[in-house]
């Protein structure tokens, strides 16, 4: 009889620890434009005005930098990412590709109960504070396609999302990706989508996925051309 023996070297699961939270942080700054494209991330300055050491934030940056939010040059250090016009090209092929891939996935194994928190997501629209606030619409954008990912019970795949996620969640507070009546359309647009997948269409909700990243992109692009520098 054979004993059960841990794998050597694996001890129990992480708990989030500070370095989770100082990565919250920044990324919120970030995304709410509190930081702003180019400027420079010094250690000892976060660190003050977090009231933490300079681990934590070293270890946040090097995550914020896997996410796309940050870049690290050797001589300058780190700073906010200022995406070139190609890198916006490449997150918004790749974002259609996973969408892409998602849907067609959803249409296959979405249960009662995802479909039901897909349309919860779309209905807390109507709770928001009036009038419509761009960032309290973009965190409902991104809680249903993260719902999306999940209802494709494809966990390689959702891993794949998590990478761009924080990327395309910038996009929408700064770079002009939610449309101009977001306050009116965006609940009517992702019932679209919503539609096609409970309808499990796949051909119908492949179109609709692959015209709404499309206008998402054409808006960031047309809106604001990304700087080169």
């Amino acid at each position: 009889m054979t004993e059960d023996i841990a794998p050597a070297g694996l001890g129990p699961a992480r708990r989030r620890v500070l370095g989770d939270e100082v990565a919250d942080a920044i990324r919120a700054a970030i995304v709410s434009g509190k930081l702003t494209a180019g400027e420079r991330l010094v250690e000892d300055e976060l660190a003050s005005q977090l009231s933490v050491s300079r681990g934590p934030v070293r270890e946040a940056l090097a995550r914020l930098v896997l996410e796309g939010l940050v870049v690290h040059e050797r001589h300058r250090g780190a700073s906010v990412a200022r995406l070139s016009l190609e890198e916006v090209e490449e997150i918004y092929s790749l974002r259609s590709a996973l969408e892409q891939l998602a849907v067609e996935w959803a249409c296959k194994r979405a249960t009662a109960a995802d479909l039901d928190e897909l349309g919860a997501i779309l209905r807390r629209i109507e709770t928001l504070s009036k009038p419509l606030m761009k960032l309290d619409v973009a965190n409902l954008d991104l809680e249903f396609h993260d719902a999306i990912f999940r209802a494709a019970h494809h966990e390689r795949l959702f891993r794949a999302w998590e990478s761009l996620r924080s990327q395309n969640f910038l996009f929408l507070i700064q770079g002009g990706a939610l449309r101009e009546d977001f306050d009116v359309s965006w609940r009517e647009d992702h019932e679209m989508l919503l539609d096609a997948v409970r309808s499990r269409r796949k051909a119908l909700a492949v179109k609709a996925v692959e015209a709404h990243v499309q206008n998402t992109h054409r808006r960031v692009v047309e809106g604001e051309p990304a700087p080169t520098g």
